[in-house]
């Protein structure tokens, strides 16, 4: 009798084996299995549904690395986060190198809205429009809100294209094509095939031309809870390269709604206690 279960499972476990191979349809020359269609679809939900338990602020610094010349001095930011009608929302407030007035962003990212508001100290909110500058983060940077904010991840027209190595490791690839006369025209974005993090992004402008690569460099882990510590991006014109590192993380926080507000953005945001951060 102990045989015969033994068996049954097995064959079981071989039957819903090779169903699931089925379903995710052919080989790759790395041997990775391609999702299907339907597969593809649950994976991107999946990976749009998932958040840090909790609300949580990081301090970071971003370094601007010219292809020629010396690095900038690094400027820095600090970034809360919440969640709110199924999405992320970020607050961003950033110095810059030189001391000067900060800005501020907010960015929001769900079904219904995606948005990002700009605010220089004691101003009113504005909307960040497609064209403008007013989504760099600070003079001479390279980073926007928009690569922040990521707001590819959940454009209408996705659709998955493959599975391949990156880095040495598996990824679900997903092309993400803008509204008309918008940029960037498309994002191909890679989702890792076991952690369901998102490992880079590549910008295509209208006629199909790479124009910006972003990659996230790094993970830490604060609290028990995995978080992306570093990422680049890269303009392919210049070639220039902006990294930013998180360098300190508090985690698990309840954060007052008022923060995600466009109405309060002129305003910094009340600073928490050194106590709450570690660093990574």
């Amino acid at each position: 009798m102990v045989r015969r279960n033994l068996l049954s499972l097995m064959a079981c476990w071989v039957i819903t084996h090779a169903s699931c191979l089925l379903a995710q349809g052919v080989m790759d020359n790395d041997g990775y299995a391609q999702l299907s269609p339907i597969d593809g679809t649950v994976v991107l939900n999946e990976f749009r549904s998932s958040r840090v338990p909790g609300d949580f602020c990081l301090k970071f610094n971003i370094i601007h690395k010219p292809r020629r010349g010396e690095s900038a001095a690094p400027i820095t930011g600090t970034l809360w986060a919440s969640w709110a009608n199924g999405g992320p929302r970020l607050r961003i407030e950033v110095i810059g190198s030189d001391n000067t007035t900060p800005t501020h962003f907010l960015a929001i990212k769900n079904p219904q809205q995606t948005q990002v508001w700009f605010a220089a100290k004691n101003q009113s909110a504005q909307v960040a429009t497609d064209g403008n500058q007013s989504g760099i983060l600070a003079p001479g940077l390279l980073l926007t809100a928009f690569d922040l904010q990521m707001p590819f991840t959940h454009w209408d027209n996705t659709h998955y294209v493959s599975t391949e190595r990156s880095r040495g490791r598996p990824v679900h690839f997903y092309s993400a094509t803008n509204i008309p006369t918008a940029s960037p025209a498309k994002v191909k974005f890679g989702i890792d095939r076991s952690y369901r993090a998102l490992t880079e992004a590549t910008y295509y402008d209208s006629t199909d031309r790479v124009i910006r690569l972003m990659q996230i460099e790094d993970f830490a882990k604060v609290d028990e809870q995995w978080m992306i510590s570093t990422c680049s991006v890269r303009d392919e014109s210049t070639r220039d390269v902006d990294t930013l590192k998180i360098t300190e993380a508090a985690v698990r926080l309840k954060l007052p709604n008022e923060i995600f507000e466009p109405e309060s953005l002129g305003t910094p945001a009340a600073p928490l206690s050194a106590e709450q951060f570690k660093p990574l």
